[in-house]
């Protein structure tokens, strides 16, 4: 039994519905169990595919709301992207679109908090929140484009098929915040785009997904496509 669980979500660690390794398990349920002793930490919420219900991707982000100008010193496994805020910047970066933290309102799952501390932010901005900017989407993707096309002729495939998601995640989600549309988790994007009028991306980007292995001619032609 974890202590201190009148702090925590009624079921805690459980939320995460699938761990990218039995390690990134064993150190979140440790932190979430050091997390009532350190007053730094005011909230843990889990983010990424890992809280999705129905997709296939076990991608686990978390983000730890603190307290003001304190180092965490947290050293999580790799494969954890950790992200700290905090809590008086929360709202001035939730109001400019901030994409993680919009997405931890609208999709995240709470782990941990201390006084209600993320159900209070999460009911000042449920009914208000804004899109994350799709120009900046775009400026990510362009970025993802460019490297993309380094590895045309590099004959890493591995690293090729790692930047041609990144870049059909960005264009995919620029297009879904065109039309006014929250982007779910990477996972998820397909299927969101598949009624619209970018075809080519949402197919590109679930084959890849699927871990079909990507070819030089294959690069070649993601490199053309636009959202």
């Amino acid at each position: 039994m974890l202590p201190n669980r009148r702090n925590r979500s009624s079921d805690s660690a459980s939320q995460i519905l699938r761990w990218p390794t039995e390690r990134a398990r064993k150190w979140t349920c440790e932190f979430l169990n050091s997390a009532p002793g350190n007053g730094n930490v005011l909230a843990v919420v889990a983010i990424g595919s890992a809280v999705r219900e129905n997709v296939v991707s076990t991608d686990l982000d978390l983000i730890v709301i603190s307290t003001e100008g304190t180092p965490l010193h947290l050293s999580p496994p790799l494969e954890i992207d950790l992200r700290a805020y905090s809590i008086g910047a929360i709202d001035s970066k939730i109001a400019s679109g901030h994409d993680l933290l919009g997405w931890a309102i609208k999709f995240g799952r709470v782990l941990f908090q201390r006084a209600k501390c993320w159900d209070k932010i999460v009911e000042a901005w449920k009914d208000t929140l804004p899109l994350p900017s799709a120009a900046l989407a775009r400026e990510r993707a362009m970025t993802a484009h460019e490297r993309l096309a380094e590895l045309l002729d590099s004959g890493d495939a591995d690293a090729a098929h790692e930047q041609a998601v990144c870049y059909l995640t960005h264009l995919a989600r620029a297009e879904l915040l065109d039309r006014g549309t929250y982007p779910a988790s990477r996972p998820e994007l397909p299927a969101q785009l598949g009624a619209g009028d970018s075809p080519q991306i949402a197919e590109q980007l679930e084959r890849l997904l699927r871990d079909d292995r990507i070819d030089e001619a294959r690069i070649d032609r993601l490199l053309k496509l636009t959202a």
